[in-house]
C-alpha cells in the first residue's frame, strides 16, 4: 500500500516519500530537519510539543496543509479502531490540538524526549485530509500528499507519478 500510517516496509515508505512529506525528516547524516514544519518548541518535561507550520502549502488535491490537516492525520493514526500498522509508533500521543491555522500542539501521555525524531519517521508523512475523507481505507491506493510528485497510478510492478508543479 501507499498509506504511510499503514506500511512497515522500506520499499513502500520510499514510494510514499515521492508524494508525501512529514513535519520533520532527516538529512543524509540523519540529522533532524524541518520539512512541513518550520520549528518546534517543547515543554521542559517533554510532555507537550508545539510545531509552527510552513504556510502556503497545499496537498495535490488543493486541500490546505495546516494545523487541522496535521490533527486529522494524527487523530487517524492514533485511533486504534482504524487498525493501522503504525498506531503503536504514536501511542504516546494523548491528543493533538489546533492552536491556530499554523500551529499544532501534541500533548503526550508521558514525557518522551524522542518525540521529534519519532514524528520524523516516514509514518508521520501527511496525507490530504480531503483524500482521507474521500477514499477512506482505499487511501492506500490513492495517496494524496504535498510532495514533489503526484500519484498517477500503481499496478503490480509499476508506480507512476508526475511532477508536482506547485512543489
Amino acid at each position: 500500500g501507499l498509506d504511510p500510517a499503514d506500511v512497515n516496509d522500506t520499499l513502500s515508505q520510499s514510494a510514499c516519500r515521492l508524494m508525501m512529506q512529514g513535519l520533520y525528516g532527516f538529512d543524509k547524516d540523519m540529522n533532524l530537519i524541518p520539512v512541513l514544519a518550520e520549528s518546534y518548541t517543547a515543554t521542559e518535561d517533554a510532555t507537550e510539543f508545539t510545531f509552527k507550520l510552513r504556510t502556503g502549502i497545499s496537498s495535490h488535491d488543493g486541500a490546505p496543509f495546516d494545523a487541522a490537516a496535521v490533527k486529522a492525520n494524527f487523530d487517524r493514526v492514533t485511533n486504534p479502531a482504524n487498525h493501522l500498522k503504525r498506531t503503536s509508533l504514536y501511542a504516546m500521543i494523548d491528543r493533538t490540538e489546533v492552536v491556530d491555522p499554523t500551529t499544532v500542539k501534541f500533548v503526550l501521555k508521558n514525557p518522551f524526549g524522542a518525540f521529534v525524531p519519532t514524528i520524523a519517521h516516514p509514518a508521520g508523512m501527511q496525507l490530504s485530509p480531503k483524500a482521507i475523507q474521500q477514499y477512506g481505507k482505499d487511501i492506500n491506493r490513492n495517496p494524496v500528499g504535498t510532495g514533489p510528485f503526484k500519484f498517477v497510478s500503481w499496478s503490480a510492478d509499476v508506480l507512476k507519478v508526475t511532477k508536482n508543479d506547485k512543489y
